[in-house]
């Protein structure tokens, strides 16, 4: 491989990883009180607790967790879905078995 082709890989798989290093952040809870959480919320909805922590988890997975005591008070952490990843060996050995006896049964 040619020195612009390498580094034509090397730009996209910086570019990949810095994109995907931020899965999760914490911000102000400004914006974020519990009815504006909860009406956002696609999927499942956590109401405060005794220490004044709630949250949602949405349907693809991403979600935000809000308050609590001190400094965490005035904050919410938000997480995004994880990338999806490459399967695994095992997993691809298990697919080709199963693809394999699917074969031998329609024969």
């Amino acid at each position: 491989m040619n020195v612009r082709g390498m580094t034509a890989v090397l730009a996209v798989a910086a570019i990949g990883f810095i994109a995907n290093s931020a899965l999760a952040e914490t911000v102000s809870i400004k914006g974020h009180n519990h009815d504006q959480v909860q009406g956002k919320c696609d999927g499942t909805y956590f109401a405060p607790s005794s220490k004044g922590v709630y949250g949602c988890l949405n349907n693809d997975g991403s979600g935000i967790v809000c308050g609590g005591v001190g400094k965490y008070a005035k904050t919410c952490d938000t997480f995004r879905k994880a990338p999806p990843t490459l399967p695994s060996r095992d997993a691809i050995r298990k697919a080709e078995k199963a693809e394999q006896a699917k074969g031998t049964e329609k024969k």
